[in-house]
């Protein structure tokens, strides 16, 4: 909402002190979310995300069947041991279930890593396409059609989405 903001502001700015004529600001709407979907590569990075996922929840998985058994182990056994062994089964199960814990935050964060670093080209190519199309159409503002963004949008306003899905030749 603040992006959407500033461009008003510089907008209503430029058209008060008479530098830019109403005349000569043309704007433009995209949602980009959009765009990006419908991208190919979108798809083979979708592809590649569902890797690194599967990867890391099968180490997780790993990790908790394992702290499982020991679990189970304890608790059948706890009976018969005596009180040293029993304090070094406790360290063993709340140092596996610390390890895990951790295990399941780095998991996170590498995948948010991961998910930015596949997702990167695929949005530049985005932001060039539209870029192009804007310099195209000589527009001078592209705003986002994002519903959670976007304060007003007009009736009959230009939607740059299909001129650059054509661009890109996106056929959906």
């Amino acid at each position: 909402m603040k992006t959407t903001q500033k461009i008003v502001i510089v907008i209503a700015f430029f058209a008060i002190s008479g530098n830019v004529s109403a005349q000569n600001i043309k704007l433009a709407h995209i949602n980009i979310q959009e765009l990006i979907l419908s991208m190919p590569e979108y798809d083979s990075a979708q592809v590649k995300l569902q890797r690194v996922e599967q990867e890391l929840t099968k180490a997780i998985e790993e990790l908790q069947v394992e702290l499982n058994r020991k679990n189970d182990e304890f608790q059948r056994n706890q009976g018969i041991w005596t009180d040293l062994v029993k304090q070094s089964k406790t360290e063993e199960l709340t140092s596996m279930y610390q390890r895990l814990q951790t295990f399941q935050q780095n998991a996170s964060e590498s995948y948010q890593q991961e998910s930015d670093k596949i997702m990167q080209p695929v949005v530049e190519k985005a932001n060039k396409a539209i870029e192009a199309v804007a310099k195209e159409q000589n527009i001078t503002y592209v705003i986002s059609d994002n519903p959670q963004i976007l304060l007003f949008k007009a009736i009959g306003t230009l939607d740059l989405l299909p001129a650059v899905k054509q661009h890109m030749g996106i056929k959906k």
